[in-house]
């Protein structure tokens, strides 16, 4: 349960998917790039990976993917240029930072994971904590 849409007409308007495999085993959430058809986690990465979690492992902080799988790869900049009304998403446990707070500018790091600080768009801006810090919801910016 890594990253969602943040509302229901996401789903019925936008599909800024990939097809893609992973040739290491990685966490539903990991930020990267595409290239040839292979996802690779990266620093300031612009794709995300948003499997549809089955199994035990399902809603889980962290839901490993084995190496070899197929991904469903999410496009940020396309998301934002198919949806720029309301370029939002929610992100709960994995790839969070350990500390974060509503206003920060959040990139992916070499592992694909998310750290605060980014100065550059494309990143991911906290506009709101969920819960009891149980997620954020973000808005993508993409330029």
């Amino acid at each position: 349960m890594s990253v969602n849409f943040s509302t229901v007409g996401h789903y019925e308007k936008v599909y800024a998917f990939e097809d893609a495999v992973i040739d290491t085993a990685m966490y539903n959430g990991t930020f990267g790039t595409t290239a040839d058809g292979k996802f690779t986690a990266a620093a300031n990465g612009t794709k995300v990976i948003m499997n549809i979690e089955r199994g035990d492992d399902e809603h889980l902080e962290k839901y490993l993917i084995p190496a070899g799988s197929h991904v469903r790869v999410l496009d940020l900049v396309a998301f934002v240029e198919q949806y720029p009304k309301i370029p939002e998403l929610q992100v709960y446990g994995y790839p969070l930072p350990t500390t974060y707070a509503k206003g920060d500018k959040l990139t992916s790091d070499a592992e694909g994971k998310l750290v605060t600080g980014a100065t550059a768009a494309p990143y991911l801006e906290v506009t709101d904590i969920i819960g009891n810090k149980s997620g954020v919801v973000v808005t993508v910016v993409a330029e």
